[in-house]
This record gives structure tokens, sequence and C-alpha cells, in this order.
């Protein structure tokens, strides 16, 4: 009986060990780390951030950590489901040239300009590689199989909240535009190559309508054991003859900002993330004063904040960055768009305090 019992045990080990894998995806070759040897910012077999990433363990702010943070719903997430507005494919019909913005809920969203569909970042359930670990506190506007037909799926880095393998498997076309390194995941998950464009800090892609440019951040990247940094992380810059808007992905407030804001600015709209603050990691993620401060370095008309109100990755209440960026904002004359999860906005759009109702429960 014993030996049946960890036979079982030692097949389950094996099957949940190739489960890990399979969302991990794969890191890059040898001969690919390799090829990035000339980079000014790849050294000893790692891509480097432009300022150190910062920790200090001993200051969490409401901690300290422990495995409960991963698998429990937080004590700081709402007391009911956020209000939102469903999507289906029926509600995007073919791409104008005008530009439209959907949220998804954190960092996840639909563009529309110059003519292209572009998603960001799709992640509709956990960020982790197993189900019950850092689960969402409410579900995704739109379901994998109501996804709508896009030109290009943007990755901004291969944390499991930005790259999501469901998802990425689900987009039958479209061309997905990523980081160093971050092609060789979505090849393990059976991506053509030819769908895959991989972009360092300044290239360029282009088509007829539209000029993405990879940019710097401060962050890093890692999705197992042994992979940190082994792949890029970028913001972009993109324009077409409607719009320019800067995609921040996940960073820490450094001078970059002032940089892009210096060659690409001003901006129509910057998307920028909010949320992850914490004393413990204070160069990971901004607090809310710094995004407002990045807003201005970057020359930016408007601002959409993301990465907030579905995963609870920082140890504060769920509403606490939006309602201090408000405040700051409002301090610094600097406009602030917040659509509902899954509502339909252009740059014109009058937005609301959705969740002022909620955070006073």
């Amino acid at each position: 009986m014993f030996l049946f019992f960890l036979a079982a045990l030692m097949i389950l080990a094996g099957l949940g060990g190739a489960w890990v894998l399979r969302e991990t995806g794969a890191s890059p070759s040898a001969e690919e780390l390799s090829s990035y040897q000339k980079l000014a910012y790849f050294k000893d077999g790692e891509f480097q951030s432009p300022e150190p990433i910062l920790h200090d363990f001993g200051n969490v702010r409401n901690g300290p950590i422990d495995w409960r943070f991963f698998l429990t719903r937080s004590r700081f997430a709402p007391a009911r489901k956020l209000p939102k507005k469903h999507l289906s494919r029926q509600d995007f019909g073919s791409v104008s040239a005008d530009f439209a913005f959907y949220w998804l809920g954190h960092s996840s969203a639909i563009v529309e300009t110059g003519g292209k569909r572009i998603v960001f970042d799709p992640v509709l359930e956990n960020a982790a590689p197993v189900p019950f670990v850092v689960s969402r506190y409410d579900e995704a506007p739109l379901s994998r199989k109501e996804l709508p037909k896009v030109d290009y799926i943007v990755i901004t880095h291969n944390h499991y909240d930005h790259l999501e393998r469901k998802t990425v498997q689900a987009f039958g076309e479209g061309r997905f535009i990523v980081p160093l390194g971050v092609g060789a995941a979505l090849r393990s998950w059976g991506i053509d190559d030819s769908r895959i464009v991989e972009l360092g800090w300044g290239d360029v892609f282009e088509d007829e309508t539209l000029q993405i440019t990879a940019e710097t951040a401060v962050h890093y990247s890692g999705r197992g054991l042994g992979d940190r940094n082994k792949t890029l992380w970028n913001s972009y810059v993109i324009r077409s003859a409607d719009s320019k808007i800067y995609w921040a992905g996940d960073s820490g407030y450094g001078a970059h900002f002032a940089e892009i804001g210096r060659k690409h600015g001003p901006f129509d709209l910057a998307a920028i993330e909010i949320d992850g603050w914490n004393t413990g990691w204070p160069n990971t993620h901004m607090f809310p004063h710094q995004v407002v401060k990045a807003a201005q370095d970057l020359h930016a008309a408007r601002i959409i904040p993301v990465h907030w109100a579905v995963f609870d990755l920082a140890l504060h209440p769920w509403h606490e960055s939006i309602d201090m960026l408000l405040e700051e904002a409002q301090k610094n004359n600097v406009r602030v768009l917040t659509p509902m999860i899954g509502e339909k906005i252009n740059m014109d759009s009058i937005t609301s305090p959705w969740w002022q109702e909620l955070s006073a429960e």
C-alpha cells in the first residue's frame, strides 16, 4: 500500500511539474543569449535594468509576505464584484481610423488606432502557472472565445500577470510584438515564428499605418527558476495618423520617462501602471505620486491608469492607488481617464469614479 501511494504521489508530482513547465514556456536558447552580448543593456548573461532594482524586505508595508498572500482571497480585495461592461465579439466591428480604448482589467486592453486593433498584455485568468495561485478577485469582461480579430498582440514582459499561455494560443491570427527573448515561450506554445516580432530598446516595427517603438523600463523578467532577466521588458510608443500613445508596461519611476518624453513626446495618451507598489520593493512599480510625475515627464495630455482592480499584488486596499492618483493629479492639473472595465472610450470621453461606491463599503 505504501508503494502504491508513493507511486501515485510521484505521478502527481510529475504531472504537476509538466503542467508548470508548459505554462512557463521555453526560455531563450544559449545561441539566442549569445546574440544579445553585443547589446549595451545585456551583461553577464542577463538583461540589465537602466536603474538597479531595489528591495527592502524588512520594510514591507502590511507585511511580511507569507504563502497565504498567494493562495487566499485578500482582506484588501473588494467585498463584491466590480461593475463592468461584458463584451462579446459582436461589440467589435470593423476597425475605423478613429481611436478607441477598451480596458479589460489590470494591464490588459484593446486599442484601436490607425485602422488597426491591438491587444496589450492579454491575461484573462490568474497570474501564476497554476490555477489556485494569485487568482483574480473578479472575472474578465471578455472570454477567450469572444476575442475579436486583432492585428497585433503586444507584450511588455513575461511575468504571469502580463503573459498567459491559454490566451496567447487563443489568437489564431495577428502578429505578436514582444521583447527580446519572449519569442522562445511563444514558439514553445505553437505560435509560428513568422507571427513573432522581437524588439529591443530603440527597435522599431512599422506597417503601412502604424509604428511601434520599443523603449526602456525599470523592471525585470522571469517566469521560472533560473530564468531571471533572460528576456527583456519593454515600454512602447505607438504612432498612427490619428494618435500617439505611450504604453508604459511595468516600471519603477526613473529618468527614462523624461528621456522618452524628449525623444517621442508629447503624447495624446499614456497608459501607466498605478498599482503593485510597496516600500519593500520601492522601484519595481510606481507609487501614485510618481505616476503623475511620469505623465509630466512624458508630456502626456491624458493618462489611463492600468495595472489595478484585478489582482492583489501589493498588500494595500484595492482602491487606494486610484484614490491617491486622482488626488495627486488634481493638484497638478493632469487629466486622468478612468474607464470602467470593458467600457469603450475615446480621447474625449468623460469618465466617472465608478469604484467609489464599492470602496466606501
